[in-house]
């Protein structure tokens, strides 16, 4: 176990090192100068050229990209551009809502795709299989920025039961932190559920084909326990990879969702950058991103193994 880690941790830093090369070429490809951006498009010549030398923007980009690689070597991802704050700090301060975010998406979407995509299998071809596949249809078809202005015009606008934009820390009320990462939570929460529904309902039904769980029904147990004890934890580990990969990217940051609803987390402080041509802050944040994408897919590797002890990780 303890090798097959390290390799996986080893096997990283290539995908980091061209995730690297990507976001330093195309960040810097794109049109602006963040010096004009920040001085005004009035500042004369000489006052953009200064402060582009103070940035090291007037350096080739070989040269940049190099001094950049080397201090995330050192733990240190830069500082921004416009706030002049430590990347790691703008990030370590954006991330709980973020993670918060996704913890709550996933067990929004998970709650309602695993009972459901149970008893889809269980009464396959019926007419409630028919409509819980049209609804998973339906949720992965709809976008999310969609889905958010119509929650907010049910829940806010017309009903007025929720907020409709804005964040409150958890350490400032539990309940007003809920009321606020509801709608967000069911507009990334809904997609999730489709997916993980429609993976969960085709890999039971795959297991429920196998021999021994026609073994476990001809020694006469009740289909529940068949299902609960033989064919489900099994049939978890497709669902698992899913369910790992739409983490990683709402661990990525929630783009749309983040700025429909005006949360201070990930995806909009990427947007946010973006815009302000912060080229350090957009670099950190995509590195960042990527970097807990890839640790995400290494648990759920590792957690094959609590799903099926026949795996064996050498």
């Amino acid at each position: 176990m303890f090798r097959y880690i390290v390799r996986r941790i080893l096997a990283m830093l290539p995908v980091l090192f061209l995730v690297s090369v990507i976001v330093f070429s195309l960040i810097h490809l794109t049109p602006g100068d963040p010096a004009i951006t920040m001085l005004g498009e009035e500042a004369t010549p000489e006052a953009v050229a200064a402060l582009r030398a103070k940035l090291g923007l007037d350096q080739p980009l070989p040269v940049q990209y190099l001094r950049w690689v080397g201090s995330v070597l050192q733990g240190d991802l830069g500082r921004s551009i416009r706030s002049n704050q430590p990347v790691s700090e703008a990030i370590a301060q954006r991330l709980p809502v973020t993670l918060e975010l996704a913890i709550l998406s996933v067990l929004i979407g998970v709650a309602i795709a695993i009972p459901v995509g149970i008893v889809s299998a269980m009464r396959r071809n019926s007419p409630l299989d028919t409509a819980s596949t049209g609804a998973a249809l339906l949720g992965v078809s709809l976008p999310n920025f969609f889905l958010a202005i119509l929650l907010i015009f049910i829940f806010s606008v017309h009903l007025r039961w929720l907020p409709p934009i804005g964040y409150t820390p958890l350490a400032d009320g539990v309940l007003d932190n809920l009321k606020r990462m509801l709608m967000p939570a069911i507009t990334l929460g809904t997609a999730l559920s489709a997916i993980v529904m429609r993976m969960t309902r085709s890999s039971l039904l795959e297991v429920l084909d196998q021999d021994y769980v026609r073994t476990a029904r001809a020694k006469g147990l009740a289909e529940m326990r068949v299902i609960r004890v033989h064919a489900l934890k099994n049939s978890l580990i497709p669902v698992a990879t899913v369910v790992g990969l739409q983490i990683g990217g709402l661990l990525g940051g929630a783009i749309i969702t983040e700025t429909i609803f005006a949360l201070p987390g990930i995806g909009r402080l990427l947007v946010d950058s973006i815009f302000q041509r912060d080229f350090p802050l957009v670099q950190g944040v995509v590195l960042f991103t990527s970097l807990a994408f890839l640790v995400v897919n290494l648990l759920v590797d590792l957690l094959y193994a609590f799903l099926d002890p026949r795996i064996r990780y050498s």
